[in-house]
């Protein structure tokens, strides 16, 4: 029992006690043995505060509790300090995390950015690089084009005088051959040969045949005996390989002295 409990008790059975007294005495008094009825003697009794020293064991009982309450408060103390630490550090740590979360979901942002802009970039320089190309293609092509027609052109002048050189040589075997042409017996004019001959790079006669006869064997035979006295026809030597093949490698001429 505590401090508070024996100093309620002490009081009460103090209280009892007094009330024992007069009751006895009160007995006494109506007692058969007694002649007369005696009022028993007041007793004045002076009500004073009675204060009882505490006990050891209270005492140590009162320190253990106070030690309890106290360890208890400091225990809720450092409990309610452990959990606001805690909800410190949780808040923290939901901060923390938040401050990542963000920094990231920027960092994503901008790196999407970049690559963004690094594809537009490169996106535009390949147009840059195929539109360059297609200049360039262009302008190769317009100048193969020029070429070609230079080339063309040049081609057409060089066939056209190679045309005329052809012609002039031709006109100027023709007129070898027919100073080279010796009138034959009874000839009376007013005939032709056609004569082909066959000639070496070097203007040498290879070999000369009657391919359109004017009826008369004598000047048919004039004729080709010319072609061998008027060669050998240096003029062919001029010309390329490509052009002696297809102008004089064979040709045909139309021989009549009178022309």
């Amino acid at each position: 029992m505590d401090r508070r409990g024996e100093n309620l008790i002490r009081p009460l059975m103090l209280a009892i006690g007094l009330h024992i007294i007069l009751l006895s005495t009160f007995f006494i008094a109506v007692s058969p043995e007694a002649k007369t009825i005696t009022p028993p003697p007041v007793v004045v009794i002076q009500a004073t505060e009675l204060t009882f020293a505490p006990s050891a064991a209270a005492e140590a009982r009162a320190k253990q509790k106070k030690a309890e309450e106290k360890k208890q408060a400091e225990e809720k103390k450092q409990a309610e300090e452990k959990k606001q630490a805690e909800e410190k550090k949780r808040a923290e740590e939901k901060k923390r995390a938040e401050e990542k979360k963000r920094a990231e979901e920027k960092k994503r942002a901008e790196e999407k950015k970049q690559a963004e802009e690094k594809k537009q970039a490169e996106e535009k320089k390949q147009a840059l690089e195929e539109a360059f190309k297609r200049a360039e293609a262009e302008a190769r092509a317009l100048e193969d084009l020029e070429k070609q027609k230079e080339e063309a052109e040049l081609a057409l002048l060089n066939a056209l005088a190679t045309e005329k050189a052809a012609a002039n040589v031709i006109d100027a075997m023709t007129t070898k051959i027919t100073r080279a042409w010796r009138k034959p017996p009874g000839y009376k004019g007013g005939v032709e040969v056609l004569l082909r001959m066959s000639l070496a790079s070097n203007g040498e006669l290879v070999d000369v045949t009657v391919v359109g006869g004017s009826g008369n064997v004598s000047f048919n035979r004039s004729a080709v005996n010319a072609v061998k006295r008027a060669a050998p026809f240096d003029e062919v030597k001029q010309f390329d390989a490509a052009t002696f093949e297809e102008k004089f490698r064979s040709i045909t001429v139309k021989f009549r002295p009178e022309r």
